[in-house]
């Protein structure tokens, strides 16, 4: 790559840890109870969507696919179901290959990093915090909040700026990335974006597997 950043920031499912089929289990333990049709169309819009978070998702499918008298309750019980189903999959699921020396070169080198979920947040520092990793990140920042709301304020503050690189796996860290003019880098080998090598390379963004290829 070209001259090194100063920022980088790391999605984390898909990227960090190899963690999609653990949500995509989390989704479908957190809705057992539900119509499977409408939890699979939940599930085919999760992995269309990468970067969404889940408090988002259960409101889709408790007011729109499901409607149900209190959707508040129903939203409220199924991220209980789907915290406790994901957090034990978080804890022991793969690293992306070569993401720990990745991480270790780059804050050696002098570069902050961000990590910017569509997670839960106390959920996402704990299985990075578990690993070891805590050391390597400037933030660990996930959901309620939206991603974009985490890079505006990262940005006003100054802990990101332009030119810095972004790792992603998803559409909307690739949107992110060109809004706010950081480098996209797209962590193609586990993602759930099953176009994007194609749409990431005719933008002219750099397409790796996993962190040996970086």
């Amino acid at each position: 790559m070209p001259s090194e950043p100063r920022c980088a920031v790391f999605d984390c499912d898909g990227v960090l840890l190899d963690s999609n089929p653990v949500k995509i289990a989390a989704f479908r333990a957190a809705l057992a109870d539900e119509e499977g049709e409408r939890v699979e169309q939940l599930i085919e819009e999760h992995r269309r969507s990468g970067g969404v978070s889940r408090f988002a998702k259960f409101e889709r499918f408790y007011r729109e696919l499901v409607p149900v008298a209190d959707p508040e309750r129903a939203i409220a019980a199924a991220l209980l179901r789907f915290a406790a189903a994901a957090r034990e999959g978080l804890r022991t699921c793969p690293a992306v290959p070569g993401v720990e020396a990745a991480l270790r070169r780059i804050v050696d080198e002098g570069t902050r990093i961000h990590v910017i979920s569509g997670g839960e947040q106390g959920e996402v520092r704990e299985a990075l915090e578990g690993r070891g990793w805590g050391a390597f990140f400037a933030g660990i920042h996930g959901s309620p909040t939206r991603k974009h709301e985490h890079m505006r304020r990262l940005f006003e503050s100054g802990e990101l700026v332009a030119g810095g690189v972004y790792f992603g796996d998803a559409q909307l860290d690739m949107e992110l990335a060109e809004e706010f003019g950081l480098r996209f880098v797209f962590v193609a080998g586990v993602s759930d974006w099953g176009n994007g090598r194609n749409v990431a390379r005719g933008r002219g963004h750099r397409v790796i597997e996993d962190f040996l290829d970086f």
